[in-house]
Formats: structure tokens, sequence, C-alpha cells
């Protein structure tokens, strides 16, 4: 499995999540390819007839970082219209910057702030400033992690353009989060396990693993210590690491 895939599987979902509000405005959203989740597996490792489970942690904490040193890397801005056809053309100045990544109980909330000009008309063209907020349950849908329960808010410090915009704008957004595809787990663990040089997370003692021998079992976040953790069963391994 090719790096490039794996890492566009991955940007193609965290786009979706915390990005959809720039991807409602101008039909799709950008990232750099070489975003990879930066994560921890946790020895959960129990063997039993050629298969093992595994307990797979997401600290939120790290996973700002990450986006911060690999997206939002124009003096802590990405700009998704600069480099999106669909949007470039009236949307060059939207920049999105302060990503947050927090848990809610169950739910994940993703958070960023965008500022910029959003053409309603070729007469009209606000300035539209504002918090985006988007929160779901993490759940496993066809062996991906996706989130359900999507909601989308303005934040407080939120202008009335911006406010307007998310007024009209939920449903579509959520939708776009209920449908999408969702990020294929067990594709990475199978890709890192090939590759000693790929960011975590990594399945330990583990050296090459089809991703049909991966199943995700359960997701769900962990509040006292704000991850995301994932169970996923491994079976018949190809061998372990020396």
């Amino acid at each position: 499995m090719r790096r490039s895939v794996v890492a566009v599987g991955w940007r193609r979902w965290t786009g979706t999540v915390v990005l959809a509000g720039a991807a409602t405005i101008g039909g799709g959203s950008s990232a750099r390819a070489d975003l990879a989740p930066l994560v921890h597996v946790r020895a959960a490792h129990h063997a039993a007839h050629d298969a093992a489970v595994y307990t797979v942690a997401v600290p939120t904490a790290e996973l700002v970082q990450l986006m911060r040193a690999q997206v939002f890397t124009d003096s802590g801005r990405f700009y998704p219209c600069r480099a999106n056809p669909s949007c470039a053309a009236w949307g060059h100045d939207i920049a999105l910057s302060q990503p947050e990544v927090s848990v809610d109980g169950p739910r994940v909330v993703f958070s960023v702030h965008l500022l910029g000009s959003y053409a309603i008309n070729q007469f009209f063209t606000p300035t539209v400033a504002g918090d985006l907020i988007i929160s779901g349950v993490p759940v496993v849908r066809n062996n991906k992690v996706v989130l359900s329960e999507a909601e989308a808010s303005a934040g407080p410090s939120s202008d009335v353009t911006f406010r307007a915009f998310l007024e009209a704008t939920h449903g579509r957004i959520e939708s776009m989060l209920e449908q999408s595809s969702g990020f294929d787990l067990a594709g990475y663990l199978a890709y890192s396990a090939s590759d000693p040089d790929a960011p975590p997370p990594r399945l330990p003692n583990v050296r090459c693993v089809d991703p049909q021998q991966i199943q995700v079992q359960s997701v769900a976040t962990q509040p006292q210590i704000s991850t995301i953790n994932a169970v996923v069963n491994v079976a018949a391994a190809c061998g372990a690491r020396s």
C-alpha cells in the first residue's frame, strides 16, 4: 500500500470533519497530503488462536499538535480555497486557524476559526468571521471510523454574517458528516505495519497484515484523559517484528 493512498484517506476524513464549513462553501476541501495521525497504541494485546486484540488510543492534544504542524503552516493559518478550483476564484482569502479538538462525554468536538470574504453575489461580498464548531459521536461503520449524530454550530465570537451562514447551511454540513465514508483505520494499521518509518498508530510486534484481516470492533471517547479509543481485532498477522 503506497504512503500517498493512505495519507489521502486520512486527509479526506480529517478535511470533512474539521474543514466541513469551508467544504460546504467551496464544494470541497484541501489539506496537505502528508497528513497522518499521531496516536499511540496502548498495550492491550491478547493473543488467542492466531488472533489479537489491540486498543488504539488517540490523544486529542497530539492530534491538534499534528494538525497545526502539518496543515496550519502559513503563520498558523490554512487557506482551503487557494488550491481548490471550486472556490479559488472567490474564496482565495478565506483563512482557517486555531484548530482545536476535545472530548465532551461521548462526543468528539472539532473547532476552527474562519476569517475571509464570502461572495454571496456579484454585488455583495461581506467579510465573514467566526468559529465553526462540529461535534459527533465516533462509531464504526463498514469497518471505518465515522461521526454520527453530527452537529454544526457557530461559536460565541462569531459575527452576524457568519451566524446567518451557519443557520442556512448547518443541515448540509451535518449531512456531509453523516454521509462521509470515514477514516480507514484498518487500512492505515496495515500500512504502518509494513513501513517502520510510517507515523503511528502501529500494531506492536506486527510486521505485515492485510487490511481485510483487521476488524475495527468499537470506538469510543475516554473523557477523563481526552482520548479516542478504538478496539481492533487482528487475525493471522504475517509475523512479528524482530
